[in-house]
């Protein structure tokens, strides 16, 4: 079966079925001080464009781990080289966001599905949240993500009420149920997606990643949001078993 016909015969139904499973009802995602949140990030820029004001507003809350050493992010560089100036950029994001915790995981760029004994790592059961990216997001690292969560979830110690948390990158979240209000944080993640510079140069993603925030705003009728789609444990698995397994 092509790709075509795998999105349009198998993929699209059953993700259909499942938002009607759902409750798609939008409401405010509202972190208290002791809630513990962990953010991965396929590659370096990831987590500014899909989650940057929320970083800002919440900076205290959140670990973030960039999955990716991006060997494969700038091709007129050796992938020591690019490695060295994702990492930075990376680093230098996190840092406008004021987010005391985060790291590069190190898995290869364009291999993320292969980078589980890496992942397996992490220490998750403190975590109340963990982010990660659109499900049926563009870039096939980032679909990989959520199969390895999956995995980790069955592996790790964890806690019981942990909601898995998607956010948007390269492709829109269909019927997303939080948004985070971050009006006033749009503008460090304005600088948090500048400081990206070597991605920014390839494609300069800073007008439609302001203007996504301006139209996720419509709804919660604020200035400027970032929408989610928040599922608990036992549902997120079972749609990564329907859609995937």
């Amino acid at each position: 079966m092509n790709i075509k016909n795998f999105v349009f015969n198998r993929l699209l139904p059953k993700i259909y079925k499942f938002y009607l499973s759902v409750n798609t009802k939008q409401t405010p995602l509202i972190m208290q001080k002791t809630d513990r949140a962990l953010l991965l990030a396929p590659h370096a820029d990831d987590e500014s464009i899909g989650a940057g004001g929320t970083l800002a507003k919440y900076a205290e809350n959140f670990d973030v781990i960039c999955l990716t050493n991006g060997i494969k992010g700038l091709k007129t560089l050796s992938p020591n080289e690019a490695a060295k100036v994702r990492e930075q950029e990376f680093l230098n994001a996190m840092q406008i966001a004021n987010v005391k915790s985060a790291k590069v995981l190190g898995i290869d760029d364009r291999d993320v599905i292969a980078g589980y004994d890496k992942l397996f790592k992490i220490d998750i059961k403190e975590y109340d949240y963990i982010f990660l990216p659109n499900l049926i997001d563009l870039h096939k690292d980032h679909k990989a993500v959520s199969i390895l969560v999956k995995k980790l979830l069955e592996n790790k110690e964890h806690k019981e009420n942990i909601q898995i948390i998607f956010y948007e990158v390269w492709s829109a979240l269909a019927l997303p149920n939080r948004f985070v209000d971050i009006s006033e944080t749009i503008s460090i993640k304005t600088k948090m997606l500048e400081a990206h510079k070597s991605q920014m140069a390839l494609r300069n993603y800073l007008p439609a990643s302001v203007g996504m925030s301006e139209y996720r705003a419509l709804m919660p009728n604020v200035k400027n949001a970032e929408a989610f789609l928040a599922l608990d444990e036992k549902t997120f698995k079972n749609l990564i078993k329907d859609v995937y397994i």
